[in-house]
């Protein structure tokens, strides 16, 4: 009767245990991501008894109850309800998210982050969200905590970005089929820029401009001009003149000051009988300031092709743009290999100007020579203004992608998943937080989506995998293992009691 005393106590020791897992379970059915728990009991196995016959060979083990055993987490997925930031992130299939502070590591599947004052991406308990920060498109090699970097009225802020290159594409049908300057038709406008005048470049002396728009390096967005007028038709082939040029006053170049104030490259473009573009010209304005010497009309430098602006704007650092008319040279030198030196002996070889042999690469938009009038058919162009927030969201792959109000979007960072070879092996470090330990093995940290990893939802939330009606069930079922331990102790005490009554 006192094992029988003892059993019972076993048994109601272990549901009352098992009762605290339920309850534990229930009060946690509206924690976020919170992984519920099963209690797994285990018998006491640890008497033996002698047999009562000599024939008997097996061996004779009286149970003595039950101990509380394992408590397994239950890593099953969670239902996911709508969340109310960007940054509440839920994670569907393996993987939890990394947080630190004070260089403790711990895991976490509850996603509802926010930014702080200073930018840092936080959990509720203060820990910082890790990830791999992207610089112009690159992700770094470690990760470290997500940041924003805030400009100084605390929102966050994309710097600007010069300009390096602007595409063109214009039609320049319908130019005057004969040269305003006979004597000098290559380099006509050249000759006539003064930027003592007002405009430096009469309207009369040109056929066609159009605007150049381009961003300084401050990200102020800035306007040159681009110039058309048509030059020579030898047989099927027809020479263009072209010229790009700053409003004198907001050149701060080494032309301040003088006649060629606000130039910036002038040339040619050969056309073929059919108004495709077929070849070009491209030089730097003279150093001395005088348009009109062509001799200081030097090849321009060449970028993949195509010929490179050097502009130095008021107010701004000097800025190399290359412009695209939407043919690229093959050779690397300037000017298609022409080996010319200076404008002049461009306009004394025309065999240069008008040669359209050599073999080119066209865009489907570059600049022709068809229609009736001139205009323009396409015009881009890189670079940007700054740019505070506008909007964010982040990918099903984790990258955090912010849009700003300069129409511009980049990815700032990527949020890290980490998996383990044994998650039930992972210790519960409350706040939704777990560590890992040697049963877990040591975190693998990798990008949501690849191989063996889940994907990240924004604007969701997981939500506690209680199921209610399975706890329910568990509860009574604890409940009625209670009871009849506890019964097992007051018949074994009654027991007792009838026995010590005899021996009166």
């Amino acid at each position: 009767m006192m094992a029988s005393l003892y059993i019972g106590a076993t048994g109601v020791k272990a549901h009352g245990e098992g009762m605290g897992v339920i309850a534990h379970n229930l009060s946690n059915v509206n924690t976020v991501a919170y992984k519920q728990t099963s209690m797994q009991y285990s018998d006491l196995v640890s008497q033996y008894v002698t047999a009562s016959s000599a024939n008997m060979t097996n061996v004779n083990q009286k149970g003595m109850g039950v101990v509380p055993g394992s408590n397994r987490t239950l890593f099953t997925q969670g239902a996911l309800d709508p969340g109310s930031s960007p940054v509440d992130l839920a994670i569907t299939g393996i993987g939890f998210f990394g947080v630190t502070k004070n260089g403790l590591m711990h895991y976490t599947r509850a996603g509802n982050f926010r930014f702080d004052k200073d930018g840092h991406l936080l959990d509720p308990s203060g820990w910082n969200v890790m990830g791999r920060a992207i610089v112009d498109g690159v992700e770094a090699g470690a990760a470290s905590p997500i940041k924003l970097d805030l400009g100084p009225n605390g929102h966050a802020f994309m710097p600007p970005r010069a300009t390096s290159i602007v595409s063109i594409g214009s039609r320049l049908g319908g130019l005057a089929e004969q040269p305003r300057d006979p004597a000098n038709p290559f380099f006509a406008m050249t000759v006539g820029w003064d930027a003592d005048q007002r405009p430096p470049l009469a309207k009369g002396s040109y056929g066609y401009s159009e605007p150049v728009a381009f961003y300084d390096s401050n990200g102020r967005l800035r306007e040159a001009t681009i110039y058309y007028d048509q030059a020579v038709k030898n047989g099927g082939i027809t020479v263009v003149e072209y010229l790009v040029a700053l409003p004198p006053g907001e050149d701060a170049s080494g032309l301040s000051g003088t006649k060629a104030a606000g130039l910036l490259m002038a040339g040619t473009l050969t056309f073929s009988s059919n108004g495709d573009l077929a070849n070009m010209t491209a030089f730097y304005p003279p150093a001395s300031g005088n348009p009109a010497d062509l001799t200081g009309w030097l090849p321009a430098a060449m970028q993949n092709g195509q010929p490179v602006m050097n502009i130095q704007a008021r107010g701004a650092a000097g800025q190399s743009i290359t412009l695209d008319l939407g043919l690229s040279l093959p050779q690397a030198g300037p000017n298609a290999g022409a080996g010319l030196v200076s404008a002049a002996e461009a306009v004394s070889n025309q065999g240069v100007i008008l040669n359209n042999t050599v073999p080119k690469t066209h865009s489907s938009r570059a600049t022709t020579l068809l229609g009736n009038a001139p205009g323009g058919m396409y015009t881009n162009r890189d670079g940007y203004g700054p740019g505070e927030m506008r909007d964010m969201y982040v990918t099903n792959d984790g990258l955090v992608r912010v849009s700003y109000n300069n129409g511009q979007s980049q990815d700032v960072a990527r949020v890290s998943l980490y998996r383990f070879v044994s998650q039930d092996g992972l210790r519960h470090e409350g706040g939704n937080h777990y560590s890992a330990t040697l049963d877990s093995g040591p975190a693998n940290e990798g990008v949501a989506g690849d191989e063996n990893f889940g994907t990240i939802k924004d604007y969701a939330l997981e939500q506690s995998n209680v199921d209610y009606a399975r706890e329910f069930s568990h509860m009574i079922v604890t409940q009625r293992g209670f009871q009849m331990n506890s019964k097992i102790i007051t018949t074994c005490d009654a027991m007792l009691q009838t026995a010590v009554q005899l021996k009166r």
